[in-house]
């Protein structure tokens, strides 16, 4: 298996999460974003746009298991 497999599949294992697993995904993908743009870690503005979308789509997600629930 590679190691790069939770990077790869990001959007098509959202689905098959629990909602525990896609809150640690969010908190995941909201820290690498973070770190794409800081300062001290070296800027990388195509890094942050693509953990910014990972991040949206958990967040989605999350929204879609909310909204079948209420």
């Amino acid at each position: 298996m590679s190691r790069w497999k939770l990077y790869d599949n990001w959007d098509a294992d959202l689905a098959g999460l629990t909602i525990e697993q896609l809150r640690e995904r969010r908190a995941f993908a909201a820290q690498r974003a973070q770190d794409a743009v800081a300062r001290r870690m070296g800027r990388n503005p195509k890094a942050a746009r693509d953990w910014r979308k990972k991040l949206s789509a958990v967040e989605d997600e999350l929204l879609r298991r909310e909204s079948e629930e209420g």
